[in-house]
């Protein structure tokens, strides 16, 4: 039977190996779900700034007295919204970039203290 050439030692590595990546899969999965955790409200507050100013833009299309002010209006709407969402579209990119970010530094610095511990062997 084939015996280990690393003696009782290996047993030990293996072990503290396993810890590292279950510590760096934990904290790179934390940082994920803290991210969505940003997305999902972004998206809310997104949301409530497209229905506010649908609602402004609503009460000012009833106080329009000609069909130029209600063309305004709507004018106006759209630049709102292509804005708003322009806005949301960097707020996302930054959550998302800030996100992968996170959880590559948490596997880094687990591949580092492995490669640490396996020096000091």
């Amino acid at each position: 039977m084939a015996k280990s050439t690393r003696g009782g030692r290996g047993a030990t590595g293996n072990g503290e190996t396993a810890a590292a990546s279950a510590k760096a899969t934990t904290d790179a999965g934390s940082a994920v779900a803290a991210g969505l955790q940003d997305i999902a409200q972004a998206w809310v507050d997104y949301a409530q700034q497209v229905m506010d100013r649908t609602t402004e833009a609503t009460e000012s299309l009833l106080k329009c007295q000609s069909f130029n002010d209600m063309l305004g209006v709507q004018a106006e709407l759209m630049r709102g919204h292509l804005q708003a969402f322009l806005d949301q579209s960097t707020k996302l990119a930054e959550i998302t970039n800030r996100m992968a970010a996170r959880s590559i530094d948490a596997i880094g610095e687990a591949a580092r203290t492995e490669s640490a511990n396996k020096n000091r062997r």
